[in-house]
């Protein structure tokens, strides 16, 4: 059993850079390690500022192990073993490319509780964002073994999101979830250490609602292997049951690779953050009486009137501007705020022949559908608009497929899927409605990138990602004015939550009438069909 904890700041979390070396060189690094680097912490020296931390605190803090790539440090299980000796937990952050039979015997020797290994993707996009051929099959393996091994009190993989990954994600999660992971830990890239020359990889709105409503609804199966979110950044409601706390230096703290004492090595390592050094200074006093800055964080000035301040504080530590004390960005401006429709114009220029016309919405800044030429002809066809056929007397509905760029949606595919026992204007909508759609749209996918579909918008541009799903279009036959009803309601209420963004639109057969309808509230969206 644990001592009891008297500090008024635990220090819950203790990270080690055991070493620096790395042999990967990822695109999404939040650091810059590569194999050439120095360790410069000899054995004695970690054990040492050890004992103080026991002695002076105790045993209850967890200790981390990262990198660079912990395993090609020679003499880690050595030190490790020790710890484990003295009473602390500990666990590793890896690459998982070095794990062999001979590692996990080591391992579990060692007394190590937990491992996070990363895994970013597919097997060639996560092989050639960490310029390490072969690692996916390698990491793949590893896990197996690790959990055939049955030794860890948490086996984990952490996957770091970018626009070459985000939509294999599903697919990698359906990988992952047969091998009975503990969890599977999700974060965005951040525009921090090798980041930064690769920022064109970090994500857009579209994408940030894609991977947020999957987890979502990863997680509503308690059979499912549990996603948990990095602590990274404040994103309000998108995740189910996620409360967010930047708690570097109140609750956590690290011993970089030169014996600096610092909050997240993740922190821009500025000279006024380094706490001291275990080569001179005590650990356990320096945490007691230093890290004042990040006890006492202030607000920036951009966030004294968010109605969010209470719960974000100003965002996490690494992604400050510490220069103008104001975050380098914020979720909520590109989530809330989406930038203007920078594909708008080039998808008009596609059908240079084509009259489009727009039915406003609630107000000027009301989120934009836009209905391609071809999938218009099969709304018209399906629901014989502007016509009283007896196929379109009762309730109908299509599946609306394209994609999303900021506030504007742009509906390319549409897919029938009628619900049962169909009536003038209602229609029961089932659980097999949503797996025809999702099944339909897979099929689209996995098609795709074989087509002759240029992407969202010409050949200048090179954005041919995955299809989504975004919303239904069903009739009401006898409505002159259209309007939501109940059931209209409750299920788009239940598609926004699963989906992240999700837009309805009814239409009226006989007389042609046709409106959308988006967001929590239901307000109307503008509308852009082509004369066809």
């Amino acid at each position: 059993m644990k001592e009891k904890i008297k500090e008024k700041y635990p220090l819950y979390t203790l990270l080690i850079e055991i070493t620096k070396k790395c042999n990967a060189a990822c695109d999404q690094c939040g650091s810059r390690c590569d194999i050439n680097s120095e360790e410069i912490l000899t054995k004695e020296q970690i054990l040492s500022a050890m004992r103080d931390l026991k002695e002076n605190i105790g045993t209850y803090t967890m200790i981390n192990i990262s990198g660079g790539e912990p395993l090609l440090r020679k003499d880690l299980f050595e030190i490790m073993t020790e710890i484990t000796a003295m009473g602390f937990d500990w666990g590793m952050v890896s690459n998982g490319s070095l794990i062999t039979d001979k590692v996990i015997e080591q391992m579990k020797a060692s007394g190590m509780k937990t491992i996070t290994v990363s895994l970013d993707g597919l097997k060639e996009t996560h092989d050639s964002l960490r310029h390490l051929p072969g690692s996916y099959d390698k990491i793949i393996e590893a896990l197996k073994k690790l959990k055939a091994a049955a030794f860890l009190d948490h086996l984990q993989v952490t996957f770091t999101a970018n626009k070459r990954n985000v939509y294999e994600f599903e697919e990698l999660y359906k990988i992952l979830n047969p091998i009975g992971l503990d969890s599977i830990r999700v974060s965005f890239m951040d525009p921090i250490g090798r980041a930064l020359d690769n920022m064109n990889l970090l994500l857009n709105r579209e994408e940030i609602l894609y991977l947020t409503g999957l987890a979502n609804k990863i997680n509503s199966n308690p059979r499912n292997t549990k996603i948990i979110w990095g602590c990274p950044h404040f994103l309000n409601n998108l995740l189910d049951h996620r409360r967010f706390l930047c708690f570097t230096g109140i609750y956590g703290a690290s011993i970089l690779v030169n014996g600096d004492i610092f909050v997240c090595p993740n922190v821009p390592h500025r000279p006024e953050f380094i706490q001291g050094n275990i080569l001179k200074d005590s650990l356990s006093e320096v945490w007691r009486n230093g890290f004042k800055y990040f006890r006492n964080r202030p607000l920036p000035e951009k966030c004294k009137d968010c109605e969010y301040k209470e719960k974000c504080k100003g965002d996490s530590v690494h992604t400050m501007d510490f220069d103008s004390g104001e975050p380098l960005f914020c979720y909520r401006d590109s989530l809330e705020n989406p930038p203007a429709d920078v594909y708008k114009n080039d998808l008009f220029a596609r059908f240079p022949d084509t009259e489009f016309y727009e039915i406003s919405g609630d107000d000027e800044n009301a989120y934009e559908l836009i209905i391609e030429p071809d999938a218009y002809r099969s709304i018209k066809q399906y629901f014989h608009m502007g016509e009283k056929n007896p196929l379109s007397m009762f309730e109908q509905q299509m599946a609306l497929i394209g994609f999303e760029n900021g506030s504007t949606g742009v509906v390319r595919y549409v897919i029938p899927c009628d619900g049962a026992y169909r009536a003038e204007d209602n229609a029961i909508f089932s659980g097999k409605i949503l797996k025809t759609v999702e099944s339909e749209l897979a099929i689209i996918n996995k098609n795709y990138y074989n087509s002759s579909d240029k992407g969202l918008c010409g050949s200048e541009c090179d954005n041919k990602k995955p299809m989504r799903f975004l919303g239904f279009i069903h009739s009401h036959p006898t409505q002159s004015e259209l309007q939501y009803s109940t059931g209209d309601d409750r299920i788009h209420g239940r598609m926004l939550k699963k989906y992240g963004s999700y837009t309805g639109v009814l239409v009226n057969p006989a007389d042609g009438t046709i409106g959308a309808y988006y967001g929590e509230e239901i307000k109307q969206a503008k509308l852009i069909i082509p004369e066809v």
